[in-house]
């Protein structure tokens, strides 16, 4: 409706939808209140309530142009070459960027034996007090160790 209470033919032409889709959302809620499920009639009887609360504010026809915008963006998304040579070139980046993600990780877990290379977590808190690497994960099993041992579990 425009500002002066008039029906423009937008609405009017929406006007068949908003009533196939409430219909439709009070055709399920009919199915469900005979299935005596009553919390999903409330439920899709205030779904079936939205198509119009959508007409009413003029948010149907936002919806409709919204969905034709898509369609169109799905059309020449699905028949440009351009743009399948874009998804492969994704394809790609996505999978060099997990093989670089996994390569620094396993250089992470690799045991330092790079001279100068500065070790992380525990192993550098380690380092810095002068104690081996190996001292860290003793350290680690130690803690796991007592906090089993206050619980009770041995």
């Amino acid at each position: 409706m425009g500002q002066t209470g008039e029906m423009s033919t937008d609405a009017i032409t929406l006007l068949p939808w908003a009533a196939v889709l409430s219909a439709l959302g009070f055709f399920f809620a009919w199915r469900a209140w005979r299935a005596g499920d009553r919390a999903a009639t409330v439920r899709r009887v205030g779904w079936g309530l939205v198509p119009w609360a959508l007409w009413l504010v003029g948010g149907l026809r936002l919806v409709v142009r919204i969905g034709a915008a898509v369609a169109d963006w799905a059309a020449g998304f699905a028949f440009r070459p351009s743009v399948w040579l874009g998804v492969g070139v994704a394809i790609i980046a996505v999978a060099l960027i997990a093989l670089g993600s996994r390569g620094r990780d396993k250089t992470a877990a690799a045991p330092d034996t790079e001279p100068g290379r500065v070790p992380r977590g525990r192993a550098r808190k380690a380092a810095v007090e002068g104690r081996p690497a190996a001292a860290a994960k003793d350290d680690d099993l130690a803690e796991i160790e007592d906090i089993l041992r206050r619980h009770g579990i041995e």
